[in-house]
């Protein structure tokens, strides 16, 4: 059997295994993920040791403002990184963002605190968290547009392992978050526990960019590539916008996620540990639902419809309300974790095609760029601001149920959007 070879410095070699692109090109999602969540789950220690503040509330306040302040950045660098995708190709966009993705998670890991710098220190975790977004805006739409352009026939599949990263980074940051506050008060030399769990991410970035080292761009993007550079014209504002509005149910959810230890200690009352700990079992069981998703996301690339995503949406829009319903009326670890696994299940049919579908959106010359825009101002309106808002709600109304009110919008958002996207798929997919 032939095997194609590559010619790099004299060495000739084998082009990495389909395996090894798909491990490549969604490590950089996961890494993104795991920070994200460890900076969610450890909201309350970063708000002590480096907002200033009168009250517990405004301190979580200043830090999840800062949680969503940097997602300002990610539009940004969505633009500059995606266009760099599309002129110079996916993987040398990856290998930069990854860089710059482990430089930001470093500085939070290493920043001394208030006490030591002053106003120094929120000023520069805020600046760290910038370069993260910065880095993190062309991330996802050029591992995406990578994975989708190597899988032919297969798009939608290939990219649901974007999905399935996020759900093994969640399960690390929960597990990691989970041990470190049972072993608290016994760290060596009184480290912070967040600085551990952020340690621990940042070794995942050496790693990325060994995988990332040997990838190349699909035939297909080279095929596409001079189109790019010669027509230098941007997507279009309704397909950004449509993609940015396939992000608002699915960013919600995810971002409710992280939220939900603080709101278990502010609003139910239970520990910490016992938060973490349902979260943790929460991703165990979203793991196990990975052949599924898998099939749902292969049975999208046959049909190529969008109704069971629809109805997907109609479900999580139904239950967004009274899930907090019962949430406040039976507080407790069953519920914690019953209530967000009802939505991964009800999710499903959405979720599994997303990635796919939302590049697809796209002609190849314009993906890196419009995914990479489209998703950045999703993440950004829906998920950066959520903790945010979600704390804002329940403080504003008196009522611990109110973040179901935003589950209910950004569903209905959701819907418009995929009913706008299915109409360019067949326009988009093959160019």
């Amino acid at each position: 059997m032939t095997v194609d070879r590559e010619q790099t410095k004299g060495v000739m070699r084998s082009p990495p295994s389909r395996a090894h692109m798909i491990a490549a090109a969604s490590i950089g999602n996961a890494l993104e993920f795991y920070d994200f969540i460890v900076y969610g789950f450890f909201a309350s220690a970063i708000a002590t040791s480096f907002f200033p503040g009168n009250d517990a509330t405004t301190k979580l306040l200043l830090a999840f403002g800062t949680f969503g302040i940097s997602f300002l950045a990610r539009p940004v660098g969505a633009f500059v990184l995606g266009m760099y995708a599309d002129r110079r190709g996916r993987s040398a966009c990856m290998i930069l963002s990854v860089s710059l993705m482990t430089l930001g998670g470093l500085m939070i890991a290493v920043m001394p605190d208030r006490a030591t710098i002053g106003y120094a220190a929120p000023l520069g975790i805020l600046l760290a968290r910038l370069i993260q977004g910065f880095a993190l805006g062309g991330e996802y739409g050029s591992s995406t547009a990578l994975m989708i352009e190597h899988s032919p026939n297969g798009e939608t599949r290939a990219a649901s392992w974007q999905g399935i990263s996020q759900n093994v980074a969640g399960l690390m940051a929960s597990g990691v978050a989970w041990l470190l506050n049972h072993e608290a008060g016994s760290l060596p030399f009184h480290i912070d526990a967040f600085r551990i769990a952020f340690g621990i991410g940042v070794i995942g970035g050496p790693v990325a960019l060994f995988l990332r080292r040997r990838l190349d761009d699909a035939p297909a993007f080279h095929a596409n590539r001079h189109k790019a550079m010669a027509h230098g014209d941007p997507p279009t504002v309704s397909g950004i916008a449509i993609a940015a509005g396939m992000m608002a149910i699915g960013t919600a959810q995810t971002y409710l996620v992280i939220y939900l230890p603080t709101y278990a200690a502010t609003q139910l009352h239970l520990t910490a540990g016992t938060a973490l700990g349902s979260v943790f079992l929460l991703y165990v069981a979203t793991l196990a639902l990975t052949p599924l998703r898998q099939y749902i996301a292969g049975h999208f690339d046959r049909s190529q419809r969008s109704i069971a995503m629809i109805l997907s949406c109609v479900a999580m829009l139904a239950a967004g309300y009274p899930a907090f319903m019962v949430l406040a009326h039976w507080p407790g670890p069953v519920t914690l974790f019953a209530i967000p696994l009802c939505f991964t299940v009800l999710g499903l049919c959405y979720n599994a095609p997303l990635a796919g579908f939302m590049g697809m959106v796209f002609a190849i010359r314009r993906r890196g760029i419009g995914l990479s825009v489209g998703y950045a101002l999703g993440i950004a309106i829906f998920g950066g601001c959520a903790p945010m808002i979600n704390t804002w709600l329940v403080a504003r109304t008196g009522d611990p149920r109110s973040p179901g009110l935003y589950l209910i919008f950004a569903a209905g958002v959701t819907i418009i959007a995929l009913l706008a996207a299915r109409r360019r798929l067949p326009r988009f997919v093959a160019r």
